[in-house]
């Protein structure tokens, strides 16, 4: 399998970084993955290789402040720099194949950034859509006393990170998975105030838009996911007007890496594959 690197430049003139999995002839489609907080595009090497075989091409960016790409680990001063991000990436891909559908992917913080692309952008390069655990609700609730006090320090903090409090062992029932997260150079543990206050206004934005997205989207969560509540989930998935929503018993935050990744795998396939 074939893996090419590239850096393109988003909105802020900072370079992001895409990675490409290669199929041997014409891709039948096309994948854009974003992945979620603190990670990157790396860790999605297995889950292109199916895809790959299958004859289908993947294409990954690190978000701003992500992995291999420019900004300050876990800040962003706007919500709007990732959804340019994965505007330029998008263009990227449609300048390699004019006519190839894209697919677009977004999981945890990637979903929510996903979600939020396709209800202010309406994009026409886009098919349809895979939303993974999309940050929406988290399982444990912050206190509304800390609330405040964010609020109030992100406007003379803003770029002040904090811990993102992530517990790996939540990630994966798969130990292997966590182990590579915990020693993953490019992975950090970062939220800035401002990053956290703008995650929160994409979320009240797509409880208050959702059902303005007329693409098809397949929607999915781990019932056992400690990190993101699949509650919250469950109520995107009635704001949309063309969804499926799979729920998986005992699966936990990365459906696509935990010990029943081939059952995800077949679905998100069999979603694709769908005219």
């Amino acid at each position: 399998m074939k893996m090419s690197e590239k850096f393109i430049l988003n909105s802020s003139a900072k370079k992001i970084f895409i990675r490409e999995w290669e199929t041997k002839g014409q891709p039948k489609k096309n994948i854009l993955i974003i992945h979620g907080l603190g990670e990157h595009s790396g860790r999605y090497k297995e889950f292109a290789e199916f895809y790959i075989e299958k004859g289908i091409g993947v294409y990954a960016l690190d978000l701003q402040g992500h992995g291999k790409s420019m900004g300050k680990r876990g800040h962003i001063k706007s919500f709007e720099e990732y959804l340019d991000s994965v505007e330029n990436s998008l263009i990227f891909i449609r300048k390699k194949f004019l006519d190839t559908p894209i697919i677009l992917f977004g999981h945890s913080l990637g979903g929510l950034i996903a979600l939020n692309f396709l209800i202010e952008r309406e994009s026409k390069e886009i098919d349809k859509s895979i939303i993974s655990s999309p940050w929406i609700e988290t399982e444990t609730k912050v206190p509304e006393y800390l609330l405040i006090i964010q609020k109030i320090l992100k406007n003379i903090f803003p770029s002040l990170r904090l811990n993102n409090r992530l517990n790996s062992n939540h990630l994966s029932k798969n130990k292997e998975i966590v182990k590579k997260y915990v020693e993953d150079e490019l992975v950090h543990n970062k939220i800035s105030l401002n990053l956290y206050s703008e995650v929160m206004s994409a979320i009240d934005n797509v409880k208050q838009k959702a059902s303005r997205i007329k693409i098809n989207i397949f929607l999915y969560h781990g019932k056992s996911d400690k990190i993101i509540s699949s509650n919250g989930t469950s109520k995107v998935n009635k704001l949309l007007k063309k969804c499926e929503l799979k729920l998986y018993d005992n699966v936990y935050h990365e459906p696509h890496n935990d010990l029943e990744k081939e059952e995800v795998y077949i679905n998100i396939l069999e979603f694709i594959k769908k005219i």
